[in-house]
């Protein structure tokens, strides 16, 4: 009868010890799904950002090639000057 006692025992410690360990390993993935959640989060806000330096950098270039603002440059500070129809050569084949 002792052997018997002890058996069921053992039988129930191991059960107790195997749900131990799937409820640990359940709890444990899902902390980690948590973490990656975060993780997600954190890196979409990143990517918004980036998103919205690239359209005020897209901004800027488009104001920069302007073609006024080229023309204006060129005129005013390079003091360049268009060419007198006399200045042209003209190459034939």
């Amino acid at each position: 009868m002792k052997k018997k006692g002890k058996s069921l025992n053992g039988i129930f410690l191991l059960m107790a010890f195997i749900v131990f360990i799937l409820v640990f390993t359940y709890l444990s993935l899902n902390l980690k799904n948590i973490d990656y959640g975060y993780d997600l989060q954190e890196l979409r806000e990143k990517e918004k950002a980036l998103l919205e330096e690239v359209a005020i950098l897209q901004a800027r270039r488009a104001t920069l090639l302007n073609l006024e603002r080229v023309e204006d440059i060129v005129m005013n500070r390079l003091k360049y000057q268009y060419p007198e129809p006399h200045q042209f050569i003209k190459v034939f084949e």
